[in-house]
C-alpha cells in the first residue's frame, strides 16, 4: 500500500518515519521541495511532488488547520474515488473535505510531537481517534494496528472538546512547567537544577495519576484546606497573569477537594481568600 504525506512538518515526518519503518511505501511532499527531501532523508521516504503524492492509496494532509482546505483543493484535480483522503486535525471535522471525490476522513494522534525522531520512537500505544466515512475507517484500522496503536471513533461535533482537553494536559502542561520553572531560577536555581527538581516532582504525580486516578493523586493546600498558604503565596505573586492562572486553577481544584471530602468551612474559607 502506497501513503502519501503531504506537509513536511513534525507530525508529517514523524508519520513518514512511522509507516515507512512498518513497510509501507511512502511519499512525501511539501510546497518546499527542501522541507520534503529532509524529512525523506530522515525517514527514508521517497520525496516528491504533491500532485504524485496526491495519487497514493492513502493521502494524508499534514498541514496546519488553515490549510487543509486549500490542501484538498489542490489535489482535488487528481483524487479519485478509490482513494482514502485524511486531515490530521484534532479539532475540525472531516467533512470540510469531503467535497473531494474519494473516501474522507480525519486522523488525529493523541500526542505530542516535539521531535519527529523521537515521536515515532515513542509512537506505540498512542490512541488515534477518527471521524469519517466507513470505507476509509476500514482502510486505516489495520495500518494503525500495525504500528502498535489504537484507533476509535469520535463525532465530528465532539472534537472541540475532545482537542481542549488535549490541549488542557499536554500544552499547558508546558506552560505550567515553564511558569514554575523560571520562579526557581528566580530564587536563585540554576536551570538545569530547576528542570531537575520539577521533572521529579512532575514524574511522582504522572506516577500517582497512573496508578490512582485525578482524584487520588491530589496533593497540597487545597486539599488540606490550607487556606493560609494559599494566601501566602497569591500575596507572593508579582505578576497578575500568573495570579490570574493560579487562581482559576485554585478554583478548579476546589471541586476536586469537594467531591474528596473537604469540609464546606475550609471551602468557604478558601474561597474568601481566592475572591480577596
Amino acid at each position: 500500500m502506497k501513503i502519501g504525506i503531504i506537509g513536511a512538518g513534525k507530525v508529517g515526518t514523524a508519520l513518514a518515519i512511522i509507516f515507512t519503518r512498518n513497510g509501507f511505501n511512502v511519499l512525501i511532499a511539501s510546497k518546499h521541495r527542501g522541507s520534503a527531501n529532509e524529512a525523506a532523508r530522515i525517514s527514508r521516504a521517497k520525496s516528491t511532488e504533491i500532485l504524485d503524492a496526491a495519487k497514493a492509496d492513502i493521502v494524508v494532509l499534514s498541514v496546519p488547520d488553515m490549510e487543509i482546505v486549500n490542501a484538498a483543493k489542490t489535489i482535488q484535480p487528481v483524487v479519485h474515488k478509490n482513494q482514502v483522503v485524511l486531515h490530521l486535525s484534532g479539532s475540525l471535522p472531516y467533512d470540510i473535505i469531503q467535497f473531494l471525490n474519494s473516501h474522507t476522513g480525519s486522523l488525529h494522534p493523541l500526542k505530542s510531537f516535539a521531535d519527529p525522531i523521537d515521536s515515532a520512537k515513542t509512537i506505540k500505544n498512542t490512541l488515534f481517534t477518527f471521524d469519517g466515512d466507513n470505507a476509509a475507517f476500514d482502510t486505516l484500522l489495520p495500518i494503525i494496528k500495525k504500528i502498535g496503536c489504537k484507533l476509535v471513533r469520535i463525532n465530528s461535533a465532539d472534537k472541540p472538546l475532545y482537542h481542549l482537553a488535549a490541549v488542557l494536559t499536554s500544552n499547558y502542561t508546558v506552560t505550567l512547567f515553564d511558569i514554575s520553572e523560571h520562579i526557581l531560577r528566580h530564587i536563585g536555581f540554576s536551570k538545569g537544577e530547576a528542570k531537575e527538581a520539577l521533572m521529579s516532582l512532575l514524574k511522582g504525580v504522572i506516577y500517582n495519576i497512573e496508578t490512582k486516578d485525578a482524584e487520588g493523586a491530589l496533593t497540597g493546600p487545597i486539599l488540606r484546606g490550607d487556606s493560609n498558604t494559599v494566601k501566602l503565596h497569591i500575596q507572593n505573586i508579582t505578576d497578575e497573569n500568573i495570579k490570574t492562572i493560579y487562581k482559576s486553577l485554585a478554583f478548579a481544584t476546589l471541586k476536586i477537594a469537594e467531591r474528596e471530602g473537604l469540609s464546606k468551612d475550609k471551602i468557604k474559607k478558601i474561597r474568601e481568600v481566592l475572591n480577596g
